[in-house]
Protein backbone atom coordinates (compact mmCIF):
# COMPACT_ATOMS: atom_id res chain seq x y z
CA UNK A 1 0.00 0.00 0.00
CA UNK A 2 1.37 3.41 -1.02
CA UNK A 3 -0.10 6.61 0.34
CA UNK A 4 0.06 10.33 -0.32
CA UNK A 5 -0.43 12.81 2.51
CA UNK A 6 -1.75 15.99 0.91
CA UNK A 7 -1.69 19.32 2.74
CA UNK A 8 -4.03 22.01 1.42
CA UNK A 9 -2.82 25.62 1.24
CA UNK A 10 -5.56 28.26 0.98
CA UNK A 11 -9.23 27.98 0.15
CA UNK A 12 -11.96 26.51 2.31
CA UNK A 13 -9.81 23.56 3.41
CA UNK A 14 -6.69 25.57 4.30
CA UNK A 15 -4.40 23.50 6.51
CA UNK A 16 -6.40 20.30 6.10
CA UNK A 17 -4.37 17.11 5.70
CA UNK A 18 -5.84 14.37 3.52
CA UNK A 19 -4.54 10.83 3.01
CA UNK A 20 -5.06 8.95 -0.25
CA UNK A 21 -4.07 5.28 -0.45
CA UNK A 22 -3.09 3.39 -3.60
CA UNK A 23 -2.40 -0.29 -4.25
CA UNK A 24 0.83 0.43 -6.13
CA UNK A 25 3.48 3.15 -5.86
CA UNK A 26 2.37 6.41 -7.45
CA UNK A 27 5.17 8.89 -7.97
CA UNK A 28 3.05 11.73 -9.33
CA UNK A 29 1.39 13.77 -6.59
CA UNK A 30 -2.39 14.07 -6.77
CA UNK A 31 -4.07 17.30 -7.83
CA UNK A 32 -7.29 17.98 -5.95
CA UNK A 33 -10.47 19.99 -6.21
CA UNK A 34 -11.40 22.12 -3.21
CA UNK A 35 -14.94 22.14 -1.85
CA UNK A 36 -15.54 25.43 -3.70
CA UNK A 37 -14.77 23.68 -7.02
CA UNK A 38 -11.35 25.25 -7.63
CA UNK A 39 -8.55 22.96 -8.83
CA UNK A 40 -5.58 22.86 -6.43
CA UNK A 41 -2.24 21.86 -7.96
CA UNK A 42 0.79 20.36 -6.20
CA UNK A 43 3.75 22.71 -5.77
CA UNK A 44 6.11 20.73 -3.54
CA UNK A 45 6.64 17.08 -2.68
CA UNK A 46 8.83 14.68 -0.81
CA UNK A 47 8.63 10.94 -1.27
CA UNK A 48 9.75 7.76 0.44
CA UNK A 49 9.40 4.04 -0.29
CA UNK A 50 6.08 3.76 1.56
CA UNK A 51 4.52 7.06 0.61
CA UNK A 52 4.79 10.72 -0.20
CA UNK A 53 3.74 14.09 1.09
CA UNK A 54 2.76 17.11 -1.00
CA UNK A 55 1.39 20.61 -0.73
CA UNK A 56 -1.45 21.56 -3.06
CA UNK A 57 -2.30 25.22 -3.53
CA UNK A 58 -5.72 26.79 -3.96
CA UNK A 59 -5.74 29.64 -6.53
CA UNK A 60 -6.69 32.09 -3.77
CA UNK A 61 -3.97 31.03 -1.32
CA UNK A 62 -1.90 33.73 0.36
CA UNK A 63 1.87 33.57 0.76
CA UNK A 64 1.43 32.90 4.49
CA UNK A 65 -0.93 29.96 3.83
CA UNK A 66 1.55 28.42 1.38
CA UNK A 67 4.41 28.93 3.82
CA UNK A 68 2.45 27.27 6.66
CA UNK A 69 1.63 24.27 4.45
CA UNK A 70 5.29 23.95 3.39
CA UNK A 71 6.39 24.02 7.02
CA UNK A 72 3.85 21.28 7.82
CA UNK A 73 5.14 19.16 4.94
CA UNK A 74 8.77 19.54 6.04
CA UNK A 75 7.81 18.58 9.61
CA UNK A 76 6.20 15.33 8.38
CA UNK A 77 8.59 12.35 8.64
Amino acid sequence: MYQWLTIMAGGPQDGQQLVRRYDAPRFTPPAMRASDGKVCCPIATHTAAEGGCCVVVHPGATDKQVERAMDAMLATP
